[in-house]
């Protein structure tokens, strides 16, 4: 008797802890697998927010500050072909010239961080250079010819229009009135001796050239200046579409460190946390990012909101499904089709009396120049534009349509083409002082200049970097995660395994009805009997 209850008394004494210790085992395991499934998700996206935040040991700020990826931007104008009839009230036939293919290097500088890295300051320098390999052979810049409108021309006219009213109607001394009035009677007498059209080279369309007529501008605007001493005027007499080399500066974003909602985000733009002369608040707000990158985690489902320094507005784009770039799944993007719409945009991008489908500029440009801004052939645009201008074909979404395809992870653009078509408003005048310059057919145009692709795709080589790194790392951690899990189940299990004979031990003790006599008991027994 005496071992018998010895041997189940042992058999006790090691069961019983050994089977707690595998149950909490097993149960361990089996919340480790349903956390561990549930929490992978967030502990990847976690890390990825961690890794692509904008701060100076961040992995992807190197090629932020500058991409080894190509960007491009390529140029078409639209030529007029019978610029003498059209200045008599013709409607224009134009040719589209071009593609102009420029690489466009955009390079970040004077980098300052603050403190706790969530903001970043920096300048950028933007320069193009021309590109012959990707641009037709008979596109020599330098050498082909284009008549296009007279920009500086028809933005003089309008504005010597607009003072006149402005100058006849205010409080000043009359002597002061006269001497303007005679200073625009002037500028309008040499004004007329200037064409609607001009012909120049692409390349002094594009990036410049000296212009006669703002030179005299300059000149009688320095002697009127002497004159009427209050006057603070300024002209330039370089007129240029596109500046070959810009520098922005300062520029200010959040870097996503601590709340990768904002990365990317402005802060400031050019000193500047909003742009003055748009016609409300609301208009001139800096809101979004640049467009080359966003928040990591963006879903198929939201708009994502960028800032079109080309234009000095913001705007958004909205999902249009998904794509592949290069292996990478991406999220599409597109420009929504009511973006330049009179009806949805905010009354300070439009002017009222025109027809849907362009963004009045004229508040932002320089002498108040008519400049309109729409997407390329008025996509999306009241079709009367097209047909007050011969040679503009229909637009279709695929070839004058912007996209942004994002990685949703990440955030990273890897595939991006930004369309944009620069118009000139001309308009008869009825005064009798500005009046007669010329007769435009229907008494307005939106003459187009030029429509602009500045476009990039992620090549094959930074393509499979970016998965080695990015899915490479994440792919790891997942697996090392479930690794993790699934290790655990098994060390339980071959716990619950070895515990099989100590059960089975237990089981028959409680058959003896022994199973629940503990040592103190045990031994009280032994005694007794």
């Amino acid at each position: 008797m005496e071992g018998g209850r010895g041997r189940k008394t042992c058999c006790r004494r090691c069961c019983t802890p050994a089977l707690v210790v595998g149950l909490i085992l097993s149960i361990s395991a089996c919340v480790g697998l349903g956390l561990g499934w549930s929490h992978i998700n967030a502990f990847v996206k976690s890390y990825v927010q961690s890794q692509v935040a904008l701060t100076p040991d961040g992995a992807g700020t190197s090629q932020w500050i500058s991409s080894s990826n190509p960007l491009y931007a390529k140029f078409t104008f639209f030529c007029v072909n019978n610029t003498e009839d059209a200045e008599r009230g013709a409607i224009p036939i134009v040719e589209e010239v071009g593609p102009f293919v420029y690489n466009e290097n955009r390079t970040k500088f004077n980098l300052f961080w603050n403190g706790d890295e969530t903001v970043v300051r920096y300048s950028l320098n933007v320069t193009y250079v021309f590109n012959p390999e990707l641009t037709d052979p008979s596109l020599d810049p330098t050498k082909r010819t284009c008549s296009s409108i007279n920009v500086p021309l028809v933005a003089l006219v309008n504005l010597i229009d607009s003072v006149y009213n402005e100058v006849e109607s205010s409080s000043v001394s009359i002597v002061i009135k006269d001497m303007v009035i005679g200073f625009l009677n002037e500028i309008l007498q040499e004004a007329r001796q200037y064409k609607l059209f001009e012909t120049h080279t692409i390349d002094e369309l594009l990036f410049g050239y000296n212009n006669s007529l703002l030179w005299f501008l300059n000149r009688t605007v320095a002697d009127l200046e002497e004159k009427v001493k209050f006057l603070h005027l300024s002209v330039d007499s370089y007129f240029s579409l596109q500046n070959r080399t810009s520098v922005q500066d300062p520029v200010q974003i959040y870097t996503g460190k601590g709340n990768s909602s904002r990365t990317g985000q402005y802060i400031m733009w050019e000193g500047q946390t909003a742009i003055g002369g748009w016609g409300t608040s609301t208009a001139g707000m800096i809101n979004g990012t640049d467009g080359t990158i966003f928040h990591p985690g963006v879903t198929v489902n939201e708009n994502l909101t960028l800032f079109v320094t080309q234009i000095y507005r913001s705007g958004h784009v909205s999902p249009k499904g998904t794509s592949s770039q290069q292996g990478i799944a991406v999220n599409h993007y597109v420009i929504p089709t009511d973006e330049l719409q009179n009806s949805t945009l905010d009354v300070g991008f439009y002017s009222s009396n025109l027809p849907t489908g362009v963004l009045n500029m004229s508040s932002v440009s320089p002498l108040g120049a008519p400049i309109f801004a729409s997407m390329p052939h008025f996509l999306n645009g009241d079709p009367d534009y097209r047909v007050n201008v011969t040679g503009i074909t229909d637009p279709s979404e695929d070839v004058h349509g912007s996209f942004v395809d994002v990685e949703p992870l990440t955030g990273a653009v890897v595939g991006a083409a930004r369309r944009l078509q620069i118009n000139v408003l001309v308009r008869n005048y009825n005064t009798s002082r500005a009046g007669g310059f010329w007769n435009v057919s229907g008494g307005w145009l939106m003459m187009p200049v030029f429509w602009a692709t500045e476009e990039g795709n992620i090549t094959a080589e930074l393509a499979s970097e970016f998965k080695n790194k990015v899915f490479g790392v994440t792919t790891g951690i997942s697996w090392a995660v479930i690794g993790l899990v699934i290790l655990s189940g098994l060390f339980a299990v071959i716990c619950l395994l070895c515990l099989v004979p100590s059960l089975v031990a237990l089981v028959r003790g409680g058959r003896d009805g022994n199973l629940l006599i503990n040592d103190e008991h045990q031994g009280l027994l032994d005694g007794a009997s």
